[in-house]
């Protein structure tokens, strides 16, 4: 999983960031901190949500990937599991403001 981490890393400010969330990223991770210090697992299943297309287009061999299929899996029925832990109740997001006329909005789990 430690690759996962790096991969977070790399692909956070790529794609993993709505277009209002950039400038939050610019302030909060200054060249010597890396994303995954900071952002939780809200922004980590972003990353599962665009693997299956990246690894797509990745040469990864069928056995390799029927492998890392699995642990992936492994790793979101633990984050599952233990959601109260790794997961908020509810998530403020900052919304675009040329799409609305609010300034925030909240999104709430359901945990259950």
């Amino acid at each position: 999983m430690k690759g996962l981490c790096c991969y977070f890393d790399k692909a956070l400010p790529v794609m993993l960031l709505y277009n209002n969330e950039r400038q939050q990223y610019q302030e909060a991770c200054p060249n010597d901190i890396v994303p995954s210090a900071i952002y939780g697992a809200e922004h980590l299943l972003r990353l599962f949500v665009k693997l299956p297309e990246l690894l797509f287009h990745a040469n990864i061999e069928g056995d390799t990937l029927a492998e890392l299929q699995a642990q992936i899996l492994d790793f979101l029925r633990f984050l599952r599991k233990n959601q109260r832990a790794f997961f908020l109740s509810s998530y403020h997001v900052q919304e675009d403001v040329e799409n609305s006329s609010d300034k925030r909005f909240c999104v709430t789990h359901n945990i259950t």
